[in-house]
């Protein structure tokens, strides 16, 4: 399955991750059948922020009322990673699996290079498989997701 997600989210999601730095955003984004709508960035409650991202509980829940109300659904969660490439890393993994939030895509902002942020996506498994999913945006392949 592909994931689609406008230009416009793609800038915003680069602009949260660029404002956070050198701590790591977080946020989701909504919408349908793999199609983001919209994003709502979201705080990142973890105590080491640097290297971490934990977000908000009680935003979260109003987070998914809203979605509820709008008829959209959580698409995909993302986060940068500051120092590393846009992977998620054995302690993202660990908590999409405990947590079981596998349905919506992992969308990673790496900052390692600050005037080329790379952007990819992925689907992490019940069992911590990790599988890159292709982005397009606005009709055409995301040319930096590092496809």
């Amino acid at each position: 399955m592909r994931l689609m997600i406008p230009r416009k989210l793609i800038a915003e999601m680069i602009a949260h991750a660029l404002e956070q730095d050198p701590e790591e955003c977080c946020g989701v984004l909504f919408g349908k059948d793999g199609v983001a709508e919209t994003s709502r960035r979201m705080q990142n409650a973890h105590q080491n922020k640097v290297s971490r991202y934990t977000m908000e509980p009680l935003e979260l829940m109003q987070a998914q009322n809203e979605a509820d109300r709008n008829g959209q659904q959580f698409v995909a969660i993302y986060h940068s990673h500051t120092y590393t490439q846009a992977y998620p890393s054995e302690t993202d993994v660990n908590n999409a699996v405990e947590s079981g939030w596998t349905d919506p895509f992992y969308v990673l902002v790496s900052l390692v290079e600050k005037t080329r942020p790379i952007v990819r996506a992925y689907r992490i498994g019940d069992d911590g498989s990790v599988n890159e999913v292709a982005i397009a945006s606005d009709g055409q392949a995301y040319r930096g997701s590092g496809k």
